[in-house]
């Protein structure tokens, strides 16, 4: 049955029907009628939603349709799979089982009948002669165990099996179970809990037994009545009455029963040893002896006492029979201590691990106070004009978002943009950069490759832009007939007080456009007159930059866009300033990096629409299916290289005992000793000098004698031990080259599968993918982790930067995220924890500390508050402090170092190309003054090393179109036909010829 909530779906029952006229709404998947269409509605929206599950296989997440439909093809699949012998058995093993989860009902079932079989099974049979041969049982024989009268097993039971071999003229054998096999497909865990799932079900209640579904214990003949201690009644009262006896024997007797004056207690009362006192004995005696003569003074306290009648205060007037523990008060129990805290299992919450001391997170660096070439403020000034400082760059630290998202998605869809990839500091500068001689190309290219991707060449716009709507030209000509009756009351008011109606008409006109923040609208009097100039690709002389103010205008329709395009527009077409397109080339000069990036991001969204971006994810999501599948078929390949490996490696130990070379003694080195001319034996060391030229020579005569001699008895100890160790048989010899040619295969196999991961990575573009959080729910991004290669295209103009943004960047936590660590108190943040808003850590209470404190102390005094904050580490040095803080005992850090330490390799690297690549720029705007720029002869000159962004070329352009996006060559004007007289040939400059080829003359 499909499963709403792990529970069935209760069918609603039949409505009446009064009369045979009446409407009915039928859901033909589960039969039930509805008598008005609303019920019917909202029933079929439930049985819509993705919150049904399938009994048999699990799966969640689906509506009841698809879940009932794959119920039924499962159940199909199962009742055909599933061994026909086996139904039965299992069935009745099944019947009234009271195991509460079905993985150990499975586990239990596949033990007991994994050796077990029964007639009618398709089985394998080992003959005593090793072969295996298909076979069907047909008897079965079971023989008890047998065992002595000491309880020893004698014999253990087992079973016998009569089986008829397939393909052997129907022979027959003798077999015991163990020498029989099932095929492994036909019965797994997975299909005996498919089978059990679909032919069984449990009600939804604690120790409620398992009950095979009607249908199927009518065909095998199961009985179907519950016993009745198994039934909920019965099973809930027993557990009522334990409950009650549990409670009645942890009630001792009272104290008051035991003091009521009554001959004998009223049942056995259980005797407890006395409290253990740490007092002396001598101190407990003296106070013994005090209470008893206490005892005897005190008369009218004993009146009342039976024992009072006795001349010593007792029933037989003994004293030692007296019960001084009655009369001592006990001491009281201490209280048991504490039990120990149980050790914590790591990784905890990261808050609740306590404050590291030493460790701190390196400081951020903003964007801000990156250091950029910077121009003047206002690019036409003059030349004397101060620099910006590279630390104010003049970069709002509120749109650093918009900077980073639009260099990530400008270099991952770089590719079906036809454009070369860039490093994010070269983005930053060519943001920055204005001149109106010098070009940036990597500024103009991705602004008019966005806007080509939005156009097409065909004038087809490929995004949904805002249409202005009837209602507002319908408002516009009330406005206009509002506006003549307001004109004519003005000249009438003008009248009255003395002036001229020409005062007035000036006095309107100047309210109307005080109103106004931008003449946009002025630019292209058609409205979508921009459309057709990016038709035409006409790019040069202000075209772009008129385009673009074009459809920002469009944009502003929609209050989507309208606060984002209203300062842009003010800044590119004034309203104080006739727009045409030179104007707003002039004007997109000295626009700052903040509204240019915005410019950017407003086509990117845009962009992001387009066939061009949807076509290249849908192309990198097959090519990514085609790799996954290929990877799978690597792994499956390895996997059995390392199986047959592990084979050869079993065979190489086995031949390993005989062919072991065994190392030979080594032998003492043997020092020959030299006779002098009488034969008496002399060693070196004692030689006596004689004359200089005859003791030198015998000195070198006698070493060359002795330099032979140990040739020579070193040459026989090698030959006595190559002839002591035996020759590698051919089987070892064998085995050692297929091991190096296994292993050689596995390499292969890795180096493919690490390949495909590669290309896997490079093609996962759909979404940018987070490093994680850290104790502080701050978000880390490496934004070079997937959908681009690592440091951009091997083949960009910039690759030999060797990284395209090599920075870790860190943004600030949602409030939401906050909310769940953070507290409001008394106009503090203190961390959650106990009611005194104590923090707890490792089972004890800490001093009270404020989680802004201590997150201002750990994060260095650089603590992010909301997500529209972000800050970056560029160095080594600062990555290895950051990885040191990290605390893996911590969830979310445990994760978040993890996958840093996937990628430290290629994260170190990044960072050291980028040092190593900014270090001469840095050098030369040291030598430059700040700006990078040198006016000669009227000219600008700008440095190349200061300006990085100016050596970028879009060479991916140039070799698909042999032209730039900018440089899009204009179409040719169709050339004017001349009418052919009758009767005329035109040749191939399109001139008359007459039929002998000779010109007519006109």
């Amino acid at each position: 049955m499909v499963l709403y909530k792990r529970k069935p779906v209760q069918m609603l029952p039949q409505p009446e029907v009064k009369e045979e006229s009446q409407e009915l709404w039928v859901i033909s998947q589960t039969g039930e009628a509805f008598t008005d269409y609303q019920s019917y509605v909202d029933r079929l929206e439930f049985y819509k939603a993705k919150q049904f599950s399938c009994e048999i296989t699990g799966h969640m997440n689906l509506n009841y349709f698809e879940a009932l439909k794959s119920e039924t093809e499962h159940s199909q699949d199962v009742e055909q799979q599933f061994p026909e012998p086996l139904k039965e058995p299992v069935l009745r093993k099944v019947q009234f089982s009271t195991v509460s989860r079905i993985d150990t009902l499975v586990d239990q079932l596949h033990d007991s009948f994994k050796s077990d079989f029964y007639p009618g099974e398709h089985v394998t049979a080992i003959l005593p002669s090793g072969d295996r041969v298909e076979a069907v049982i047909r008897e079965k024989t079971m023989f008890p165990e047998l065992r002595f009268a000491s309880g020893e097993i004698q014999r253990k039971g087992f079973s016998r099996y009569t089986v008829k071999m397939v393909n052997r003229n129907e022979e027959e054998a003798q077999i015991d179970n163990e020498h029989l096999i099932r095929d492994k497909k036909t019965f797994t865990k997975h299909m005996l809990r498919s089978f059990i799932k679909n032919t069984v079900s449990r009600e939804p209640w604690t120790g409620a037994p398992w009950l095979v579904k009607e249908e199927f214990a009518t065909k095998y003949k199961i009985p179907s009545n519950v016993p009745a201690h198994l039934q909920r009644a019965t099973t809930a009262a027993e557990r009522k009455a334990q409950q009650a006896r549990r409670k009645q024997g942890s009630v001792g007797l009272s104290v008051e029963a035991m003091t009521n004056g009554s001959a004998s207690p009223p049942g056995p009362v259980e005797i407890r040893p006395a409290p253990k006192s740490h007092k002396s004995k001598t101190q407990q005696a003296m106070k013994m002896s005090k209470l008893l003569q206490e005892s005897r003074t005190d008369t009218p306290s004993m009146s009342g006492s039976p024992w009072a009648s006795s001349p010593g205060g007792t029933p037989d007037g003994s004293i030692h029979k007296l019960n001084f523990k009655a009369l001592v008060k006990p001491e009281p129990t201490p209280p048991p201590p504490p039990p120990p805290p149980k050790p914590i299992k790591y990784p905890i919450e990261d808050l609740d691990l306590p404050p590291q001391e030493t460790a701190l997170r390196p400081k951020l660096h903003r964007l801000s106070s990156l250091t950029v070439a910077c121009e003047p403020k206002d690019a036409r000034a003059s030349d004397s004009a101060s620099p910006q400082s590279p630390k104010s760059n003049g970069i709002d630290e509120e749109k650093t978002a918009f900077y980073l998202s639009t260099w990530v998605f400008l270099n991952i869809y770089c590719e079906p943009f036809l454009l070369d990839s860039f490093t994010f500091d070269d983005y930053i500068q060519a943001l920055q950069f204005s001149s109106d001689e010098t070009d940036c190309e990597l500024f103009v290219e991705i602004h008019c490759t966005l806007l080509k991707a939005i156009v097409n060449e065909q004038g087809v716009v490929q995004c949904q832009l805002p249409e202005p709507e009837e209602e507002e030209e319908e408002e516009e000509e009330e406005d206009e007939a509002g506006v003549e009756n307001g004109d004519d009351a003005m000249q009438d008011t003008v009248r009255v007080n003395g002036g001229g109606t020409e005062n007035g008409h000036v006095e309107a006109r100047r309210s109307v456009e005080k109103d106004k923040k931008h003449r946009a609208d002025e630019l292209f009097p058609d409205g979508d007159s921009w459309v057709q100039l990016l038709k035409t690709r006409s790019f040069k002389n202000g075209g772009w930059q008129a385009i673009i103010v074009g459809l920002l205008y469009q944009l502003s329709w929609d209050s989507r866009y309208s606060k984002d395009t209203e300062d842009i527009l003010a800044h590119l077409a004034p309203s104080d300033e006739q727009p045409t397109p030179e104007t707003v080339k002039a004007r997109y000069y000295t626009m700052n990096s903040n509204l240019r990036v915005m410019v950017i991001h407003l086509l990117s969204r845009l962009t992001h629409e387009t066939r061009t971006v949807r076509d290249y994810m849908e192309e990198c999501s097959e090519e990514m299916t085609k790799h996954r599948k290929e990877k799978i078929e690597h792994q499956r390949a390895r996997k059995q290289f390392l199986e047959e490996l592990k084979s050869l490696e079993d065979d190489r130990k086995i031949l390993l005992p005989e062919n072991t070379p065994r190392s030979p003694s080594p032998e003492p080195e043997v020092r020959q000793p030299s006779t002098d001319e009488d034969g008496d034996v002399k060693m070196g060391d004692d030689e006596e000098d004689e004359d200089e030229d005859g003791a030198r020579v015998r000195r070198r005569g006698g070493e060359r004698a002795n330099e032979r001699k140990r040739k020579r008895v070193e040459e026989k100890a090698k030959a006595e031990a190559a002839a002591k160790i035996p020759k590698t048989s051919k089987q070892f010899q064998k085995v050692i080259k297929s091991i190096e040619t296994i292993k050689i295969k596995i390499a292969k196999e890795e180096e493919a599968i690490a390949t495909i991961d590669e290309d896997l990575r490079q093609a996962d573009c759909a979404r940018f993918k987070m490093m994680g959080h850290d104790r502080f729910w701050n978000k880390y991004w490496w934004f070079e982790r997937n959908g681009m290669p690592f440091g951009g295209l091997p083949d960009s103009s910039t690759a030999h930067s060797g990284y395209a943004n090599a920075m870790i960047w860190v943004q600030g936590p949602e409030e939401s995220e906050r909310q769940g660590f953070l507290v409001e108190e008394a106009g503090t943040k203190a961390a959650a924890g106990d009611a005194d808003g104590d923090i707890r850590m490792n089972g004890t209470v800490g001093d009270v500390i404020s989680v802004l404190s201590r997150q201002a102390r750990e994060e260095n005094g650089t603590t992010l508050t909301s997500p529209t904050q972000y800050g970056f580490i560029e160095t080594p040095e600062e990555f290895e402090q950051l990885m040191s803080w990290f605390d893996v005992r911590g969830v979310r850090e445990k994760k978040l170092k993890a996958t840093f330490e996937t990628f430290k390799d290629k994260i170190v690297e990044g960072m050291h190309s980028r040092k190593k690549y900014l270090a001469d720029s840095v050098a030369a705007l040291e030598n430059e003054a700040g700006s990078g720029r040198m006016t000669t002869r009227g000219k600008t000159y700008f440095d190349p090393n200061v300006w990085r962004c100016l050596n970028w070329k879009n060479e991916s352009a140039r070799e698909e179109n042999d032209h730039t996006h900018y440089n899009h060559p204009q179409p040719r004007k169709a050339a004017s036909k001349k009418k052919e007289p009758k009767g005329v040939p035109l040749n191939r400059q399109g001139k008359p010829v007459s039929r002998q080829g000779e010109r007519y003359n006109f």
